[in-house]
């Protein structure tokens, strides 16, 4: 079982909150955040200092958090198990410099975006050079398994953002929850099954970590679609509606579109494709106030249940107990 380091020192730049649910890895987190910070030698000044501004800027670190307390479950030696969950926050840290790229996005979290500031190129080598980094961290845990399964996720991840590309305006649920897996849940399965590997667990228990990863990662993303159509834009870092605006038909509007089958103006846009059609706007605020959003939250609801239902197949410890808290705070963001 992962043993805390006197070594540990905390970071300047580590802002995250200690949350209830993280308290049993807490100290391997802040050796994540340390392993995070530390720059391989021959790496350009300004690549330490656009690492160290994406890494700053205010993210959760739930994702290595989860990939911690899996790995207390399945008692995955101490530096390997920091080794693989900073692998995994540097892989989510790369996806985010393309995705805002991507989205020609100027802002996240209330600071400006690394492609608004240092151009699109930069942003491009920056990304890139995070995933190699991502890549390397998680080779050492000399795991073959563990790094196949990082290739693959990798791969369903960029795939996803290449369909997410060519497939704007499409209304189709099964599209979403695919759109959506590759977008966050596949992040979120890794994260969990990678220490059973390391653990050499039985296949049953590595199973009950792919189904949890999956169903907290869809609900995670069901509830940040939620919060681009109700999130105060000030704690979002965007406007709302963004998503729309870019032409994606997230949960919320497909559940209006689904009750509001008839609605003239759903139809103009979907024929337009046009995000700055004056009418997005009215659609954008008919989907906040409507029942739509309550009803895109009972769903993420009922990816929690089956979450916390995955975990009933593991020994009850303070591991799976934290893992189970940890699916009640994804819905409470949206509350």
């Amino acid at each position: 079982m992962m043993q805390s380091s006197s070594l540990v020192v905390v970071p300047e730049t580590y802002k995250v909150e200690p949350y209830d649910w993280m308290t049993p890895v807490y100290p391997a987190l802040l050796a994540v955040e340390q392993r995070l910070q530390t720059a391989p030698p021959e790496q350009h000044e300004w690549l330490g200092a656009a690492t160290a501004h994406l890494l700053a800027s205010g993210g959760k670190r739930i994702r290595p958090a989860v990939s911690l307390l899996a790995a207390g479950i399945f008692e995955v030696d101490f530096e390997r198990a920091v080794h693989l969950a900073a692998g995994v926050e540097m892989l989510h840290t790369a996806t985010l410099v393309h995705d805002d790229l991507i989205d020609g996005a100027n802002m996240r979290r209330g600071a400006p975006t690394l492609n608004a500031v240092s151009g699109a190129d930069a942003a491009i080598l920056v990304g890139d050079y995070l995933f190699a980094r991502a890549a390397n961290l998680v080779a050492q845990t000399d795991h073959v398994g563990v790094m196949d399964e990082f290739a693959k996720t990798l791969m369903v991840i960029l795939n996803g953002e290449v369909v997410q590309r060519f497939n704007r305006w499409q209304v189709d649920r099964q599209a979403y929850q695919q759109r959506i897996y590759a977008k966050t849940a596949a992040l979120f399965v890794l994260a969990a099954q990678a220490p059973a590997l390391l653990g050499n667990a039985s296949e049953s228990a590595r199973q009950s970590m792919v189904d949890y990863g999956q169903a907290i990662g869809l609900a995670f993303q069901i509830v940040d679609d939620v919060l681009d159509y109700v999130g105060d834009p000030a704690k979002i870092g965007k406007p709302a509606g963004g998503d729309l605006r870019q032409g994606l038909i997230t949960l919320p509007l497909i559940r209006y579109i689904e009750m509001h089958p008839n609605d003239p103006e759903v139809g103009i846009l979907l024929a337009k494709r046009d995000g700055n059609h004056p009418l997005v706007a009215a659609l954008i605020e008919k989907v906040r106030h409507s029942s739509a959003i309550q009803a895109a939250l009972d769903e993420a609801r009922g990816w929690v249940e089956q979450a916390q239902h995955a975990l009933e197949c593991l020994p009850l410890s303070i591991y799976t107990q934290a893992l189970s808290e940890l699916t009640v705070t994804i819905v409470e963001r949206a509350m």
